[in-house]
């Protein structure tokens, strides 16, 4: 199973790197949440609107024997890891909290850290393609052109016109400057400095519900730890999920079930790219088809398993509990209704998700689970997904701001 999550049960606000199957409340990805700006007029008569009847199980795959022969469910065993929260990751914690209050305030100068806005014009030295030109943003130090187009800038004022030259290697995302020398044009439109408040108890007091710095930092350790710890728990259950599979015996699928999963695969990468064009899509992910259907395969047979481990073992999701978790999730994500919160996640992807959760809740009961420390200052670290558009480059730790920042 790859560390993406295998169906994306919900759209997320950003984020390409999912964690995998899990309790609801502890793990699984956030539902569609509407914006801060968004405005719901509601009457009484939309507020009241009931939710319409429901059966989960005419969700899950029929005679779902005849595609999946489960491997046996006993011995199963997974580690946890248990991460440690220390000083420095609780620091980092507070300056990402610090930086949501900060401020961009005009510059006079180009610094470190400053976003400065420019038209760019570019060419590749040596090529017949002609110059071209872009009004775009940078951090200085972020290094989107490379250190040496960061260092050109340092110092210049708005209204700077400046022209010259950076010579690359094989370490720049652009394909076309790889081992080519840029010819560059920038004429500098504006410039930004990053004002950060001062953490202290003026900060405390006036921006969150403690009274005092130490508070403030006890709650938000405690925090991270149930962040974290369901961070393994949701590790341990992606290897469980990954065992069954390993030793079962897949014959096929039905194909509304794989039309399906493609689909909710595509729309969720479209999201982030501003696409439904699968051919666009592909190509900004640098995926082949061949790739696209491996995942979308291991999508339908995470959901085979599922539907299999429910029939075996008598899981059952009543219209009751799917009831209860959308009138939860309506009131925890501000809609107005359960019933506009059911409109903008589908009811289907709540139904597979109480589902997936159910399955995820007995494997790891039954399961022998061996903690093991880990560190959590490298968790993220090697998952990093680069996706380019005409626009931008995202990486996993941008985009799925989904699944941390959701999850946080």
């Amino acid at each position: 199973m790859s560390n993406k999550k295998l169906f994306p049960l919900f759209v997320l606000t950003a984020a390409v790197t999912l964690s995998g199957c899990g309790s609801k409340k502890e793990s699984e990805p956030e539902p569609v949440i509407p914006e801060t700006e968004m405005i719901f007029e509601t009457s009484a008569a939309e507020s009241e609107e009931e939710l319409e009847p429901i059966t989960p199980s005419d969700y899950l795959v029929k005679d779902v024997s005849q595609y999946v022969t489960l491997g046996s469910l006993d011995n199963l065993s997974a580690t946890q890891n248990v991460y440690d929260i220390t000083d420095e990751l609780l620091q980092e914690r507070i300056e990402e909290e610090l930086y949501m209050y900060s401020e961009d305030v005009e510059a006079e100068k180009v610094s470190e850290g400053s976003t400065v806005y420019a038209d760019i014009t570019y060419s590749v030295e040596g090529s017949e393609d002609p110059e071209s030109t872009e009004s775009t943003y940078l951090t200085i130090g972020d290094e989107d052109y490379g250190a040496e187009f960061d260092a050109q800038l340092i110092g210049k004022a708005v209204g700077d016109e400046l022209s010259f030259s950076v010579s690359y290697d094989d370490d720049v995302w652009y394909e076309e400057w790889i081992d080519q020398t840029v010819n560059f044009k920038v004429t500098v439109t504006g410039i930004y400095d990053t004002v950060i408040p001062e953490y202290d108890e003026k900060f405390v007091t006036e921006n969150t519900e403690y009274a005092s710095k130490e508070e403030y930092e006890e709650a938000l350790s405690a925090t991270m730890e149930e962040e974290y710890a369901q961070e393994g728990y949701s590790e341990a259950i992606d290897s469980l999920f990954q065992s069954v599979m390993d030793n079962s015996t897949f014959n096929g699928y039905p194909e509304d079930l794989y039309t399906e999963c493609e689909n909710e695969s595509i729309s969720y990468y479209g999201q982030f790219l501003g696409t439904d064009d699968r051919d666009e899509i592909l190509e900004a992910l640098g995926l082949t088809t061949e790739d696209l259907e491996a995942e979308v395969i291991d999508s339908v047979n995470l959901r085979l398993t599922i539907c299999a481990i429910c029939e075996a073992q008598g899981l059952e999701v009543s219209e009751d509990d799917y009831i209860s978790e959308v009138t939860e999730s309506a009131e925890t994500y501000g809609y107005p209704s359960p019933v506009e919160y059911e409109e903008v996640n589908g009811r289907e992807n709540i139904v597979w998700s109480l589902y997936e959760n159910k399955v995820a809740e007995f494997l790891y009961d039954k399961a022998e689970i061996t903690p093991v420390e880990a560190s959590a200052d490298d968790l993220y670290g090697d998952e990093f997904i680069e996706v380019e558009t005409e626009e931008e480059t995202f990486g996993a730790d941008e985009i799925y701001a989904a699944e941390l920042e959701t999850e946080e």
